[in-house]
This record gives structure tokens, sequence and C-alpha cells, in this order.
């Protein structure tokens, strides 16, 4: 058992490392919509927050199209077939896809942000920091995602509006994430919520990303 979990992890790990030009792309048109953006308004003043809501909206759409796509390339009809037959479980098979989807756009984000920071003329004194609430956020908005994508890569279309009940769940990231941009980045207080959201959604993600693709895929 934990040596096929192992073994899966492995696979995984290969398979999103082949994936990782569509996230190199993805994250092309963070840095091309943060340059538009810059240069739009290079002769006004624009506050921290607008800009990293920018930033921050962008990464939503970007981590929703990578987490969709791999969704709809390894969770076909047979696949699915093949993950419940397997000795895992789907729920950790869900768990494990979603960990390295986000290690992979936790990854290019940490390479392309230096171009964000340049095409926004962003201080660096902030950079780690940026990074941090990016890498936070990005754990719940993985797993969000990932209930999105196991919806829509239903069948049957009238389910798809369902994934809209989702979007609300985004919100709270955006919020505290800008709020953050108001404490100090250096206290550790100024993640617990980042934090105490992705417990949260840890504790019901993978059960209903699997649920759907078992009930919805078929």
């Amino acid at each position: 058992m934990i040596k096929n979990f192992f073994l899966f992890c492995l696979k995984e790990w290969q398979l999103m490392t082949l994936k990782s030009l569509q996230s190199l792309v993805l994250f092309s048109f963070i840095i091309i919509s943060s340059t538009i953006f810059g240069l739009a308004l290079r002769y006004i003043q624009v506050d921290l927050k607008i800009s990293m809501s920018v930033v921050w909206i962008i990464l939503f759409l970007v981590a929703m199209i990578k987490v969709e796509k791999v969704y709809q390339e390894d969770f076909s009809e047979p696949k699915i077939q093949q993950y419940i037959m397997s000795s895992l479980s789907l729920e950790a098979i869900v768990f494990v896809k979603n960990i390295f989807i986000y290690l992979n756009l936790s990854f290019f984000f940490f390479i392309t942000s230096p171009f964000i920071f340049l095409a926004l003329s962003l201080n660096f004194e902030l950079f780690l920091y940026v990074n941090l609430l990016a890498t936070l956020s990005l754990l719940s908005i993985v797993f969000i995602s990932s209930i999105t994508a196991s919806i829509t890569n239903s069948k049957n279309n009238r389910h798809a509006i369902m994934s809209v009940m989702t979007l609300p769940l985004f919100i709270p990231i955006l919020i505290f994430t800008i709020s953050a941009l108001d404490m100090d980045l250096k206290n550790i207080n100024s993640y617990v919520f980042f934090i105490a959201y992705f417990l949260l959604n840890l504790a019901f993600s993978p059960l209903l990303t699997s649920f759907a693709l078992k009930k919805l895929s078929i």
C-alpha cells in the first residue's frame, strides 16, 4: 500500500514535470497582463493593493485553467475506473494530484514573479512576502479549483452550472491577501488565515472532488 502510494507520487511528479510547458505559457499570460496593466497606468500612481488585486485575480484564472486542464487529461472515464479499482482511494489520488499541481504553480510563480514586479514597478523589498502570500494562497486555490474542475468534467452539461457555486470560495483569499498588505508581513500572524483556510478546504475538497468524479463523470 505504502509502496504503491510512493510509486504513484513518483509517477505524478514525472507527469507534472512533463506538463510544465503548460504552466510556463499560463504564467507568461500573467507577465503579459501585468505589463499591459503597468504600461496603461504608467503615469498614474497605483496603490500596491490594486496591483496585487489584479495579479491575484489573474492567478485565480491561471490556477483554474491549469487544474481543469490536468483533470480533463487525467480523469477521463477509463482512467477514473482504473483509479477506483486501484489500491489507493480516489480521495488520496485527488490529494496527490492537487499537491503536485500546487508545487508546479508555486514554482512557476516564484520564477516569473521578478518580471511581474518589474512590470508593475513594485518594491522588491516585498518580493519574498508576496511570494509567501502567493504560495499560501495557491494551496486553497488549487483545492477549490479541483472541485470546479471535477464538476465541469461531467458529461452532463447541466451539471456545469454547479461549478459557479465554488467561485465565492475564492473571495476570502483575495480579501485577506489585500488585508495582509496592511499588516506587518514579517509577523506570522499575517499568514494564519491562509493556513486555516487551507485546512478547511483540505477537510472537504478531496471528498467533494472524488464524489463529483465518481457520480458526475460517468
